[in-house]
């Protein structure tokens, strides 16, 4: 795609995810994207032909945007945990996701580009957690990931929006300690108590 052409196509995915937080799921519509965007709805049409594909975009550009920033800050498990508690109390992120997260439930085409999103986190999650404890096996790794991922994910609710300082001061703290007994407590063999 020619410069001109992909510059227009980053502004119309900036506009949609603009919409989308702002807006939300009821008017995440390809007319308020072309009209945030500066652009008539014919332009944003060459570029996605339905909001299907460009809801799909604009889920892998936020994927690749979090790999930018994650590769910038996370060289460990820790780092990345920093990295994402920092995004839920700054931008549009949380807002973002939220949005995602209701429309998943009722249009496949968003629930695809969401489990599409949660997948590739999950395995950078379990790569994190696999270089913290090498010894882990991947299955091991990965089921870490994902109760890491649901904690972090479910204190979106909390700290997103301003809400931290009253819901969720001591929230950084609190993951850090719980992933930490996570991580050194995974592939342990689970006490008589649990187990029955």
């Amino acid at each position: 795609m020619a410069e001109r052409g992909e510059a227009r196509r980053e502004a119309i995915l900036a506009a949609a995810t603009t919409v989308l937080a702002r807006e939300g799921a009821h008017g995440f519509r390809l007319r308020a994207i072309a009209a945030e965007a500066g652009l008539g709805l014919s332009h944003v049409q060459y570029y996605f032909t339905s909001l299907d594909t460009l809801l799909s975009a604009l889920v892998d550009r936020y994927l690749a945007d979090w790999d930018a920033r994650l590769g910038e800050t996370a060289r460990d498990l820790p780092s990345a945990i920093d990295a994402v508690l920092d995004s839920q109390t700054q931008g549009e992120d949380c807002r973002l996701l939220w949005e995602l997260w209701a429309m998943s439930s009722r249009d496949p085409a968003a629930d695809a580009a969401l489990t599409r999103f949660y997948a590739a986190y999950l395995d950078r999650v379990a790569d994190l957690a696999s270089a913290a404890r090498p010894d882990l096996a991947p299955d091991t790794a990965r089921d870490c990931a994902v109760l890491i991922v649901a904690l972090i994910e479910g204190l979106s609710i909390l700290r997103g929006a301003g809400r931290e300082a009253v819901l969720a001061p001591h929230a950084r703290t609190q993951v850090h300690t719980a992933v930490d007994a996570l991580i050194l407590s995974a592939a342990k063999p689970p006490t008589a108590a649990r187990s029955a």
